[in-house]
C-alpha cells in the first residue's frame, strides 16, 4: 500500500528503551563541524533495539496467502553499506538468524555469493528440495555487489518468441532478475512466503540507482570518508544526528573492535543507531556459499519461453558461452562429478552371478560323491 504525500508514518508502540549516552566529542578531522547536542544523540541511540523489532515493522504478520494462481510472495529489499572488514557478512547472517527465529530454521533458506551475481541466480534451485514444499522465507545475499556489478560487462542476445534477437547489457539482464525475484521464485513453485534480498555495498556509487531507491531498509556499518559522495549520500539518508552518532562509534572502533557492532539504520518506521552483536560461534550459519566455483552446472529445462544466450565481451572471448534457459515446467541442476561413480549391478545380474557360483559348487559335490561311491562299492565288486 503506497502512502499519500504528506502522510506521517507512525511506528507501532514497542518496548524500545532509549538510554542516555555519554559520547565524548572527538577533536579530529572525522568530527562534524556542527556537533549535535548530547540530548539529540541520546534520542537516536537505542540500547534495547534489535533486528527482530525492526523487521516487525517491515514484514506483515501473518504473511499474505495465495489463492493458488496469484503471486503473494512478500518482497523485502535491504542494503548493507560499509567499508571492507566492518562486518557486512555477519550482519547478513544476523538477518538470516532473525528469520529463523521467526519462522523456524528448517523453513528458512539462504544463499550468499561474493562478487558473482549470476552465480547467485544460477544456484537458486538449491533452495528447493525435491518433493518438498517451498521454504517459508528465502534470503539472497549479494556480498560485495559493488564489484559484482563491475564484472558484468558485455552484452546479451535475447531470443524472443518471434525468433528475433535483441541485444541488452549483461548488467541489465542480471539486475532484471534481481528486481523480478518474485517472478523467478514463482516459476519454481513458490506462491507465498517471504523473500529478502540483501545487497552489500562498500561503495555507494557502485550500486545501481534503482537498487538504492527501492531499499526498504538501509543498514550502515561505516559512514564513509567525510566530504565524499558516499558520506554525503549516507548522511542525507540517515539524517545529520544519526550520521554523527554512528561516526562516534566508528572512532571508538579504532580502539575497540566491539564497537563495530553498532549499526545505523533507516526504514519507513524510523531511523537511529542500535547494536547488532556478532552471531555466536556455536550457532550454525544458515547461509550457503555459492559462486563462480559452483556456477559451471548446466541448467536443464523444458521451455516455451525465450532462449537467452550470453555472449561475452571482446575481452572475454576466451571464456565459454553461458546458456541460460528459463523453465516452464521445472528446472533441475545437473552436476557432473569429477569421478564417475562405479556402476552397480542390477538385482537380476546379482542373482545370476550368485546362481552360477552355487551351480559350480553343487556340481563339484556331485562329482566327489560319485567318486566316493565308486571307490567304496564298485571297486571291491570288480576285485
Amino acid at each position: 500500500m503506497s502512502e499519500s504525500e504528506g502522510t506521517d508514518i507512525i511506528p507501532a508502540p514497542t518496548s524500545i528503551v532509549r538510554a542516555p549516552t555519554d559520547i565524548t566529542t572527538v577533536n579530529s578531522t572525522l568530527a562534524k563541524a556542527t556537533i549535535p547536542s548530547q540530548d539529540s544523540l541520546a534520542k537516536v541511540t537505542y540500547y534495547k533495539l534489535d533486528l527482530d523489532t525492526i523487521l516487525d515493522g517491515l514484514i506483515p504478520d501473518p504473511l499474505p496467502e495465495s489463492g493458488g494462481k496469484d503471486n503473494a510472495i512478500h518482497h523485502l529489499n535491504i542494503i548493507i553499506f560499509g567499508k571492507p572488514n566492518t562486518g557486512k557478512t555477519t550482519l547478513a547472517e544476523s538477518i538470516a538468524q532473525a528469520l529463523a527465529r521467526r519462522y523456524g530454521q528448517s523453513n528458512v533458506k539462504a544463499l550468499r555469493a561474493t562478487r558473482d551475481l549470476p552465480g547467485l541466480f544460477q544456484n537458486i534451485d538449491k533452495l528447493f528440495g525435491r518433493f518438498r514444499k517451498p521454504p517459508k522465507a528465502i534470503l539472497l545475499f549479494a556480498d560485495d555487489m559493488t564489484k559484482a556489478l563491475k564484472k558484468l560487462s558485455g552484452t546479451v542476445e535475447v531470443k524472443m518468441s518471434n525468433g528475433q534477437l535483441e541485444k541488452m547489457r549483461r548488467l541489465d539482464y542480471w539486475l532484471d532478475k534481481w528486481y523480478d525475484i518474485r517472478g523467478e521464485l514463482f516459476k519454481r513453485g513458490m506462491r507465498q512466503g517471504l523473500v529478502v534480498m540483501v545487497a552489500g555495498l562498500h561503495r555507494f556509487y557502485g550500486g545501481d540507482i534503482d537498487l538504492r531507491a527501492d531499499a526498504d531498509l538501509l543498514l550502515v556499518r561505516s559512514t564513509g570518508t567525510p566530504g565524499t559522495f558516499d558520506a554525503n549520500k549516507v548522511e542525507k539518508m540517515l539524517g545529520p544526528v544519526v550520521y554523527y552518532a554512528m561516526r562516534q562509534h566508528e572512532v571508538d572502533a579504532l580502539r575497540d573492535r566491539k564497537e563495530l557492532a553498532w549499526t545505523a539504520f533507516v526504514a519507513k518506521t524510523g531511523s537511529g543507531v542500535f547494536r547488532v552483536p556478532r552471531p555466536s560461534l556455536s550457532t550454525k550459519w544458515l547461509m550457503r556459499n555459492v559462486g563462480s566455483s559452483e556456477t559451471s552446472q548446466e541448467l536443464a529445462v523444458d521451455t516455451d519461453e525465450p532462449v537467452v544466450q550470453l555472449r561475452p565481451h571482446k575481452s572475454e572471448e576466451k571464456r565459454s558461452v553461458i546458456e541460460v534457459v528459463e523453465s516452464k515446467k521445472r528446472s533441475a541442476v545437473e552436476e557432473r562429478p569429477a569421478v564417475q561413480p562405479r556402476h552397480r549391478l542390477q538385482p537380476k545380474q546379482r542373482r545370476r552371478g550368485r546362481g552360477r557360483r552355487v551351480g559350480i559348487i553343487v556340481a563339484a559335490l556331485g562329482i566327489f560323491a560319485l567318486a566316493f561311491l565308486t571307490w567304496k562299492y564298485v571297486l571291491p565288486f570288480l576285485r
